[in-house]
């Protein structure tokens, strides 16, 4: 098949691409809930205050690993707009909410302040599918079926649609927040629902896993590879200790929690390792892929 009749999602399973290592780095997320028209940029040409969209880029700016995504619900009879700040600490991850009378409520929010406060904290968690198929086909595609499968059960409250998240190949991808833990691939409600509740049972299932928003991609592989060696499935398990890179090589260290235990892992990665297209309608792109080399506990 040519390229532009190629679907992205095709591309990337016909060539044996991993997921692992491909999670979008942010570690803190910003989600405003947007109801109109979303287009192929949906914040950029979305009817949003421009007073609004200044202070939201200017906060993003200035808060280092950030990112914002629009949200919203297919039916929500809420007269009030959602906004959420989660940010995926590894020791302290937790979200905010707020409810809005309007976008300009956000102006009088000072955000670097909330995020060092214990103000406005919910304990819920939620979860963000990419549907946006006027970004990518694959994003409509299978995002909006697996969201709708969703809507109408148990998590539907806690799930959202979200515009461009990153590795629409991959489709369908979502976000499980406050934590940043990112799946793909998955392509039905009911699967979507075992990795949820999996989630709160504070579990990763590697199966499906793309990484974990607020690390690199190197060590997002690793940790798969880790998780994978050992079959460790608690969220919290594992903290990252420190990444060392030589000769094209990354000795990536974890600390076990309940034993005190440092896990070693030795990764390399391949930059040419796979050719993808990784956009609907786009040529072949070279994609880096990661092999582990070893993998030892002390």
């Amino acid at each position: 098949m040519s390229a532009h009749k190629t679907l992205c999602y095709e591309s990337s399973i016909e060539s044996k691409e991993e997921m692992y290592g491909t999670a979008p780095r942010a570690g803190v997320w910003f989600l405003l809930e947007y109801r109109g028209h979303w287009s192929g940029k949906a914040y950029k040409d979305g009817k949003i205050p421009k007073s609004v969209k200044s202070f939201l880029n200017k906060e993003l700016k200035a808060i280092s690993n950030s990112r914002l995504q629009l949200i919203k619900k297919h039916k929500n009879p809420d007269k009030q707009l959602k906004f959420y700040l989660a940010v995926s600490d590894e020791s302290d991850p937790r979200l905010y909410e707020f409810s809005l009378n309007s976008y300009e409520d956000l102006l009088s929010l000072n955000i670097k302040k909330i995020l060092k406060s214990k103000k406005h904290i919910s304990n819920e968690k939620i979860f963000i599918i990419c549907t946006n198929g006027e970004y990518d086909r694959c994003c409509g595609k299978f995002g909006m079926p697996v969201y709708l499968d969703i809507a109408g059960g148990k998590y539907g409250p806690q799930t959202w649609e979200a515009n461009h998240i990153g590795g629409h190949r991959f489709a369908s991808t979502f976000v499980c927040l406050p934590h940043g833990l990112v799946y793909g691939r998955v392509r039905d409600g009911k699967n979507a629902e075992q990795l949820m509740k999996q989630y709160e049972e504070g579990k990763v299932k590697i199966e499906s896993y793309r990484g974990r928003s607020c690390q690199t991609s190197e060590v997002q592989a690793a940790e798969y590879y880790l998780r994978k060696e050992t079959g460790i499935p608690g969220i919290s398990e594992l903290i990252f200790k420190s990444s060392k890179k030589s000769d094209k090589k990354f000795n990536i260290k974890f600390l076990s929690q309940s034993d005190n235990k440092t896990h070693r892992v030795k990764i390399k990665q391949d930059k040419n390792a796979v050719k993808v297209i990784k956009s609907c309608g786009e040529k072949d792109s070279s994609i880096p892929q990661y092999v582990l080399l070893d993998y030892k506990v002390d």
